[in-house]
């Protein structure tokens, strides 16, 4: 669930600097009830940008395939069942923060990636996990 805060509680900036590290995503701030900012750490930062396909140093390339899309909620156990078998992944939500905040978490889908040598394996386990979900 995303973290909101009003703006006044900026002034505290240890605590704001604690709570966006501890979560590792965004905190939506509000100004008199509505929408007005998004901060975020900097590691939280690098990971919505640098996306699938982002050589990193000592790390080869590799193309990153779709493997499936799902709600948030059997996105958090897909998440755990890859990283449970070791299949490297990267997800993105198909709405973007701001408008998941917006919109609500219940039109949200998360699509997840995975390398093309793993895609095989995140297939399998994609079907076994949600075998009964399709019939």
């Amino acid at each position: 669930m995303p973290k909101i805060i009003p703006i006044t509680d900026l002034r505290n900036t240890t605590k704001i600097s604690e709570l966006c590290h501890g979560k590792n995503e965004p905190v939506f701030i509000t100004k008199n009830g509505y929408s007005d900012l998004v901060i975020m750490s900097m590691e939280a930062y690098e990971a919505l940008t640098e996306g699938p396909n982002v050589e990193r140093p000592g790390e080869k390339r590799e193309d990153m395939c779709f493997l499936t899309e799902k709600s948030p909620v059997w996105a958090g156990m897909l998440a755990d069942v890859l990283e449970q078998h070791g299949v490297p992944f990267f997800r993105e939500s198909s709405l973007g923060a701001g408008m998941a905040i917006k919109a609500g978490s219940l039109s949200e889908r998360i699509r997840f990636f995975v390398p093309a040598s793993q895609l095989a394996m995140g297939k399998e386990l994609v079907e076994e996990l949600f075998e009964k979900e399709a019939e």
